[in-house]
């Protein structure tokens, strides 16, 4: 167990090392955020210009939630090509090497995703704390809430690009999958439109599990209930991982059958 707790924090160190070009990627990712608020200003400006708010949003609210949205975006988005890597591992053949060593694949792609984030994360978290202040909404209480709930929004994000990088196993190519996927997580995880405008027989869509990605991080402040939303997101990542450990278990045998 020491063994291999060892090899999990090693890969986590070894990303964590080469996190510099992250850094580059996210300091440069920051200045097109201006640019998008501005577009975001003018859109929900227009959008807005005869009514006072909308499902208890008003103006700043709305863009105080696209500010805080672009901040979680930028703090997870080196995770994103991890479909890309897994498929790579698998077609590539790399996978015969890494199965030979005792250690469980998709939590040692979870500690490299991490060596990913360890730096744009946390001054994602600055951000937040500047985008609170302006607003005049930050309370150390909802720091605390926020850190948990961006750090799960990653988890999630991490194990729907795993599942979608182990179909690798069955399917050819599963970079247009995940292509298409990016469309469905702009809708579906309040990216394009804050969830909390879906209501009546659309209010669930409130609670699928993209949502925990973006939408519950972006609006844990402004809930009544934090615990609980915290809650609806180590729900899905505990299903997740029980999808994700079976379908190591079966795409490797399925791999193994093929010969490799």
């Amino acid at each position: 167990m020491e063994v291999r707790m060892k090899k999990y924090l090693q890969s986590l160190k070894i990303e964590y090392l080469n996190s510099k070009e992250y850094f580059i990627s996210f300091v440069s990712s920051i200045f097109y955020i201006p640019i998008t608020i501005i577009v975001y200003y003018f859109l929900w400006k227009f959008i807005m210009k005869e009514q006072a708010d909308i499902a208890g949003m008003n103006f700043d609210d709305v863009i105080a939630y696209f500010m805080t949205i672009l901040v979680v975006k930028n703090s997870i988005s080196n995770t994103m090509a991890e479909t890309y890597y897994i498929f790579q591992d698998i077609n590539s053949g790399n996978i015969d090497t890494l199965i030979t060593k005792p250690i469980y694949y998709p939590l040692s792609r979870f500690c490299i995703s991490i060596g990913r984030v360890v730096i744009s994360m946390p001054l994602g978290i600055v951000f937040w704390i500047a985008v609170q202040l302006y607003f005049n909404k930050f309370s150390f209480a909802s720091l605390g809430y926020f850190i948990i709930s961006l750090f799960l929004g990653f988890c999630l994000m991490f194990q729907v690009l795993c599942i979608l990088g182990l179909l690798t196993f069955w399917l050819k190519s599963v970079l247009s999958l995940r292509d298409i996927f990016w469309y469905i997580l702009a809708i579906f995880s309040g990216e394009v439109v804050p969830l909390a405008f879906f209501s009546g027989k659309f209010e669930m869509i409130k609670h699928n599990p993209l949502a925990g990605i973006y939408y519950i991080p972006a609006n844990i402040i402004n809930s009544n209930n934090m615990k609980a939303l915290i809650l609806e997101q180590v729900i899905y990542i505990v299903i997740f991982s029980i999808i994700i450990y079976f379908m190591w278990r079966r795409g490797i045998k399925h791999y193994e059958s093929q010969g490799g």
